[in-house]
């Protein structure tokens, strides 16, 4: 299928929960940027900006509303609002950004090219409790995970703006049993992945020139609890699968099918949710939010896994949920929902150090990104 044009300017604790690289010997550049979470407060949703230094420190600036209210019960409880991967992020590496309003069925786009982002719009998600955010150019799909969980898809417009593409509504396959988790494109844009928790599937639709879904299939997912996921190098997909506290790689390959590449390899800890690969594509951190800790697993150029450290960090009293890598590929940055704060870590290959992080954040807090 022909490839979209980039936009200018552009469950219980169980159910917790690329760039293109460089070349092995090129060393990151450290770089300043800015990083944003959202607060998903049910009385009012906000994104909050921070700036982020060369040396990976978090200054808060402003925060800006989304024109909606956040969403809780989802997962589990405070500490998984939303339950779910991608509710917030960059549709461009200027944006806009893109953010999930759960509580008032909305999705919102920010403009973030400026002293202070400011609300583009607000509109209506297509279904109810938009928890998750796919983009591919200027073509967006919204993950609606209750009452009839379905995908919708929506346009961007040269301001950032969004529109709803006629007849782009798809129920998920597993139904009102979907409990779905995460949305996302394949890297050519042509399928979309989502996975199903609460039936264990991992469904793939074709995605039309058009932006509307052509045919779906789906399959059963290597682990129980399929929930938050990410590609790496060629066509390797890896899955968490958070009721088997492990992570699964798949070949997505060229047609709907998905070939395992390494079944569901357990980290012996509890609710693996979400991942996050580093900028070579060497290594996937991923968040057990019921332990408190992040693991660490080796990817191979073929997709295999191993894994590298079962408890790559480890922080008391923590519940991570949400991560994401600064575009370096120099700082892990990981939402603690349990303690509202945003905790901090060097990445060294598939080793973390603790920093010193963003506190005093609300606990309802989900989703991030990193420029």
């Amino acid at each position: 299928m022909r490839k979209r044009p980039t936009l200018v300017a552009l469950s219980a604790i169980a159910t917790l929960c690329v760039a293109s690289p460089p070349r092995a010997h090129d060393a990151p550049k450290l770089v300043p940027g800015f990083l944003y979470i959202a607060t998903n407060s049910p009385t009012g949703n906000f994104v909050i900006r921070f700036s982020r230094s060369q040396s990976g420190a978090l200054t808060k600036r402003n925060k800006t509303s989304t024109g909606g209210s956040g969403g809780t019960g989802n997962g589990a409880g405070a500490l998984d609002p939303l339950g779910s991967q991608n509710s917030l992020i960059l549709a461009g590496p200027s944006g806009p950004l893109l953010v999930v309003n759960a509580g008032s069925d909305t999705v919102a786009s920010l403009d973030i090219d400026g002293e202070r982002p400011f609300l583009i719009g607000a509109i209506p998600s297509g279904g109810t409790f938009p928890s998750s955010i796919a983009t591919d150019g200027n073509l967006v799909y919204v993950l609606n995970a209750r009452g009839t969980p379905n995908i919708t898809g929506f346009r961007l417009d040269s301001r950032g703006a969004l529109s709803p593409i006629p007849s782009s509504t798809r129920e998920l396959p597993g139904g009102s049993a979907s409990a779905p988790h995460d949305v996302r494109f394949t890297p050519d844009g042509t399928r979309l992945i989502v996975t199903e928790g609460g039936t264990n599937q991992i469904d793939v639709f074709e995605v039309g020139a058009d932006g509307r879904i052509t045919s779906g299939v789906t399959q059963p997912s290597s682990g129980s609890g399929p929930f938050g996921f990410a590609f790496g190098r060629g066509e390797t997909l890896l899955v968490t699968a958070a009721n088997s506290a492990a992570l699964a790689s798949y070949d997505a390959g060229s047609d709907d099918s998905l070939q395992v590449t390494t079944p569901a390899l357990s980290n012996g800890q509890m609710a693996a949710c979400w991942a996050s690969l580093t900028r070579d594509g060497r290594f996937a951190f991923v968040s057990n939010t019921g332990s408190g800790t992040l693991s660490a697993y080796e990817v191979s150029t073929s997709g295999a896994l191993s894994l590298s450290s079962a408890v790559a960090a480890e922080v008391s009293g923590s519940a991570p949920i949400d991560s994401a890598l600064s575009a370096d590929g120099a700082f892990l940055y990981v939402d603690d929902s349990a303690r509202g704060r945003v905790l901090t870590f060097a990445v060294h290959g598939g080793s973390l150090t603790p920093m010193a992080g963003a506190t005093g954040l609300p606990t309802t807090i989900q989703g991030i990104a990193v420029e």
